[in-house]
């Protein structure tokens, strides 16, 4: 009888000390392991006693504790890691994993953005909704005209619509143009609005180079030589020529840290891409000045650029394309969406503005006035 007291005791302080000890070894050591926050959100607040209600108390906690466990990040990268290449799926409610390892972006970090259905062409605006499109679209072109400022709309697909061919085959395509072309249908053939499509010169430019690779394998944007091809057909409305891309220089870093890997706890891991440098694509010196969060950029160009100034209102593929057609101005600024008001359009008084959008985010169209950015239409 006293045998298994012991015994039981034994088991007892066993179970505690591999409990307490990992916690105990990462309040020594943990300043030597990676604890970096790799998601796109805040991390949980540990509750406050005083300020947290007894009710909430225990929710709270446990969100702090989650997010704060000792070694959290090298177990969910231990996680992924086995998720990824053994079993070659994930539970992650952000990204899922294609064919051939490639990584493709679910949605459900901004909005109502939904990049599988605007693949599989299951989002397809109404007639009322294109109508109000084209009415906000000409709205602001009439408005910027009043001023002086000519008005162009560059359209961005989804990295889904450019390499489908890694898509699973469990996701069918019930419209292959989906909601990117019905947008740039109905402005063409309605409006005389100048509306680019990246899309034609990706893929016109990819039946051509079929071994070029225009998007990250682990990140939803496009790469440099990506961003530079898809501006080929804007450069040229903006009327300026765009040099071949065979007489730039290109440099492959060949790794980085990619943000669907990031989101899969993979960002140290899936490092192996295509990482592009483009350079001598300008004879122009441009000089970059760039947000602390990526989200404005201003470039100043020599007084030989033929371009006055440019004005982009635009989403994270323009932190990588603007570059290639702003070295044509003198100075241009590039500001996200959700951050653009009328007084800094007033403040930067172009001579052109450039609406670029890409695939998951055109929804933003219904909802956008030049004099009150998005979600005007929602007051």
């Amino acid at each position: 009888m006293k045998l298994r007291k012991n015994i039981q005791i034994f088991y007892i302080a066993l179970m505690c000390v591999l409990i307490l000890a990992p916690v105990a070894f990462f309040l020594v050591f943990g300043r030597f392991f990676d604890t970096k926050n790799y998601e796109n959100r805040d991390l949980a607040a540990a509750p406050v006693i005083g300020e947290t209600s007894i009710n909430a108390f225990p929710d709270v906690f446990d969100a702090w504790f989650n997010d704060h466990l000792p070694f959290r990040n090298q177990l969910l990268e231990l996680k992924g890691i086995v998720d990824y290449d053994v079993l070659h799926t994930t539970d992650s409610k952000s990204v899922f994993i294609g064919k051939d390892g490639w990584l493709f972006y679910k949605g459900a970090q901004v909005n109502a953005e939904d990049p599988i259905a605007d693949y599989q062409g299951t989002n397809l605006f109404t007639e009322a909704e294109l109508e109000q499109i084209k009415t906000n679209m000409l709205a602001a072109r009439d408005e910027l005209a009043q001023r002086g400022i000519s008005f162009y709309i560059f359209l961005c697909p989804n990295k889904e619509r450019v390499y489908s061919q890694y898509m699973p085959d469990n996701i069918p395509r019930f419209d292959e143009g989906g909601r990117l072309q019905q947008v740039y249908d109905y402005l063409t053939q309605n409006t005389d609005l100048v509306v680019v499509n990246a899309y034609d010169d990706l893929k016109a430019y990819m039946a051509e180079h079929p071994e070029q690779q225009l998007y990250y394998k682990y990140d939803t944007h496009w790469n440099s030589v990506g961003a530079y091809v898809g501006t080929k057909t804007l450069t040229e409305k903006l009327g300026f020529q765009q040099d071949p891309f065979d007489e730039i220089q290109v440099s492959d870093k060949g790794e980085d840290s990619f943000d669907l890997a990031r989101l899969l706890h993979l960002g140290n891991y899936l490092t192996k891409d295509h990482f592009y440098t483009l350079t001598k694509y300008t004879p122009h010196d441009v000089k970059t000045q760039m947000g602390e969060l990526g989200e404005q950029i201003r470039y100043r160009t020599d007084e030989t650029a033929p371009g006055g100034r440019l004005y982009i209102i635009g989403d994270s593929f323009s932190t990588i394309s603007s570059a290639y057609y702003a070295c044509h101005y003198q100075e241009a600024f590039l500001n996200f969406y959700y951050d653009y008001d009328l007084a800094s359009l007033e403040k930067e008084q172009p001579d052109t503005l450039v609406y670029e959008t890409v695939e998951r985010y055109i929804g933003n169209m219904l909802d956008f006035s030049i004099t009150q950015g998005i979600g005007s239409n929602n007051e």
